[in-house]
C-alpha cells in the first residue's frame, strides 16, 4: 500500500492516469454513438460530423494554448520561488496536487479530442451526440479550471500564504509525530527511560545518500533474536557519506555482527529526503526566507520577523516532545535508540543565521527574543536553561546600557517576558546588573 501511494505521488503517473481515463472515455463515447443512431437521444442531440470536427479542431487549438500558458506559469512560479524564497522551495510547488492535476487534465482532454477526431474521420455514422456532448462539457470545465488555476497561481506566489502553508504542514507533522509516540507502547522518549549502550561497535556507511527510513519491525525482531542493541547516530533525512558512522551496536552473542546486506535490509538510504517527519525541512525553508529577506539586496525585515514568529510557534509545538526515541521489542525490552540533536543545537540551527544578518536591527532582535519566550512557555526545565543560554548568545553583540531609552524599552519588554516564562527572573536581574556596570 505504501509503495502504491509513493508511485501515485510521482508526476508522470498522474499524467498516465489522466490520459488512460480520457482515452477510455473517447472509446466509450464513440461506441455508444454507433449504437444509438436511431434513438431519441440521438435525435435530440443530432450533432453533425462537420460540427463535431469543427468543435474538435477549435478545442485542440484552445487546449494547446491553455497548456502552454499553464506550463509557462509553472516556470514563472518556480523562478519566483527560487528568487524570492529559496531554491529548496521549488519542490513544494511541484509536489502540490493542483498544478500537476490541472496540467494532466488538459493533456487528457487533448488526448480525448484528438482520438475523437480520428474516430469521426472514419465516417462510420452521421451524428456523434455523446462524443460531442462530452467534448463540450470537458471544454467548458477546462475553461473553469483554468480560471481557478490563474487565481491559485496568483495566491501561491504570496510569501505570507506560502509561510502559512509551511507552518500548517509542520504543525500537522509534529502533531502526528507526538500522537504516534503517545499511542504506541513500544516507543518512548529517552528522558522517560534509562537506556544506555556501552562498549559498542561503530558501523560505517558503505554508501552515500540520505537516511530516509527504517524497517522498524524487521530490525527489532532481528535485534531480539540476536539479543542485540543499536543506537542510530544520525537523524532522519540527514545526508551521509561513505565511511560516516550510521549507528553503533552491541550484541551479547560473540558471533553477532552487521554487514552491508543487513544495512540494506533494515535501513533505507535514498537519493533525496522524504516527506515523512519533515518538519525540520519545513523550518529550514522558513530560515532561508528570513535570511534572504534580511540580505542587503532585499532588505525586507517585516518578512524576516514573520518567519521568526512562525519558527517560534513551530518549536513551541515541538518542545514537549523533542528528544531521542527508544523503541522496544514485543517483550518490552528497549532495543533501538534514534538520536536527535540537543535542544541548544536546535535553537542554534534555527536562529543563528538570522541573528548573524539581523542582530543590528533591534526589531528583528526583539522578535527573536519574543520567539524564545513563546518556546519557553511549553518547555521543561532543561529546555528553559538552553533557551536562556541562547538568549545570552544573541545579546552578546548588543551593548544594552548604551541603547536609546526607546530601544531599551523595546528589548526589555520582551526580555522580561522571556525571563518570566523561562523561570529566570534571578538570572535576568543579574544580567541587567552586570550589563549596567
Amino acid at each position: 500500500m505504501k509503495y502504491i501511494k509513493m508511485q501515485l505521488e510521482k508526476m508522470y503517473v498522474r499524467f498516465v492516469i489522466y490520459i488512460i481515463l480520457f482515452v477510455g472515455l473517447s472509446f466509450v463515447g464513440y461506441y455508444v454513438d454507433i449504437n444509438i443512431q436511431n434513438s431519441n437521444f440521438s435525435s435530440t442531440l443530432s450533432f453533425s460530423k462537420e460540427f463535431t470536427e469543427t468543435l474538435a479542431v477549435m478545442a485542440v487549438g484552445a487546449i494547446i494554448t491553455i497548456i502552454t500558458i499553464t506550463f509557462s506559469s509553472i516556470l514563472v512560479v518556480m523562478t519566483l520561488y527560487s528568487g524570492q524564497f529559496s531554491p529548496r522551495t521549488l519542490s513544494d510547488f511541484l509536489q502540490r496536487k493542483v498544478p500537476v492535476n490541472v496540467l494532466a487534465f488538459f493533456i487528457g482532454i487533448s488526448a480525448y479530442t484528438l482520438l475523437s477526431l480520428m474516430f469521426i474521420n472514419r465516417d462510420v455514422v452521421d451524428v456523434y451526440p455523446l462524443t460531442t456532448l462530452m467534448m463540450m462539457i470537458f471544454f467548458a470545465l477546462g475553461l473553469s479550471i483554468f480560471a481557478y488555476y490563474i487565481q491559485y497561481v496568483s495566491k501561491a506566489v504570496r510569501v505570507n500564504v506560502y509561510m502559512d502553508e509551511l507552518v500548517k504542514d509542520s504543525v500537522k507533522k509534529i502533531e502526528a509525530y507526538k500522537k504516534n509516540i503517545d499511542e504506541n507502547e513500544r516507543i518512548t522518549l529517552l528522558k522517560d527511560i534509562d537506556f544506555e549502550i556501552k562498549d559498542t561497535t561503530e558501523f560505517h556507511s558503505p554508501v552515500s545518500g540520505y537516511f530516509v527510513d527504517l524497517n522498524y519491525d524487521k530490525l527489532l525482531a532481528y535485534l531480539k533474536e540476536e539479543n542485540a542493541y543499536v543506537s542510530v547516530s544520525i537523524p532522519f533525512n540527514e545526508h551521509i557519506f561513505e565511511d560516516d558512522i550510521i549507528f553503533e551496536y552491541k550484541g551479547k552473542k560473540k558471533s553477532f555482527d552487521f554487514d552491508s546486506e543487513k544495512l540494506k535490509e533494515f535501513f533505507v538510504i535514498g537519493n533525496e529526503p522524504q516527506n515523512h517527519e519533515e518538519y525540520l525541512n519545513k523550518t529550514q525553508k522558513l530560515i532561508e526566507i528570513a535570511v534572504r529577506a534580511l540580505s542587503p539586496g532585499v532588505n525586507d525585515p517585516v518578512t524576516a520577523m514573520n518567519c521568526i514568529d512562525q519558527l517560534g510557534f513551530i518549536l513551541m509545538k515541538l518542545s514537549d516532545g523533542f528528544d531521542s526515541l527508544v523503541y522496544k521489542d514485543d517483550e518490552d525490552e528497549p532495543r533501538l535508540k534514534l538520536r536527535t540533536i540537543s535542544f541548544e543545537d536546535l535553537l542554534y540551527d534555527h536562529f543563528s543565521q538570522i541573528y548573524l544578518y539581523g542582530y543590528k536591527d533591534l526589531k528583528v532582535l526583539a522578535s527573536m527574543i519574543k520567539a524564545l519566550a513563546r518556546i519557553s512557555s511549553d518547555s521543561d526545565h532543561m529546555m528553559k536553561d538552553a533557551i536562556w543560554n541562547f538568549f545570552l548568545y544573541i545579546m552578546k553583540d548588543t551593548d544594552f546600557d548604551k541603547l536609546h531609552p526607546y530601544d531599551k524599552k523595546l528589548l526589555n519588554t520582551e526580555i522580561k517576558d522571556l525571563a518570566h516564562k523561562a523561570n529566570k527572573l534571578d538570572a535576568y536581574k543579574k544580567w541587567m546588573k552586570k550589563d549596567n556596570e
